[in-house]
């Protein structure tokens, strides 16, 4: 995330007619990606703390397709 940021603000600062429009312009571009990434950090924390014989069984029987699902929006479109 750290690299998307700084591409993005250095995007916006280039384009933008003052710092203060660019900051706003980059926090209008960033908002939804941190709020989704933060989003997946919470759903695998609410994972890791279910009791292990749950956890483990869901992973064995949807463990790969939970993680394409999850990680689908970060695969670009062919």
């Amino acid at each position: 995330m750290p690299m998307e940021d700084a591409l993005v603000l250095a995007d916006v600062l280039r384009t933008a007619d003052s710092v203060e429009a660019a900051l706003g312009a980059y926090v209008r571009r960033r908002r939804p990606r941190a709020d989704w990434v933060q989003e997946q950090s919470r759903a695998a924390a609410r994972g890791w703390v279910l009791p292990p014989a749950v956890r483990n069984a869901a992973l064995r029987e949807r463990g790969d397709q939970m993680f394409r699902d999850r990680y689908r929006p970060l695969i670009p479109a062919a």
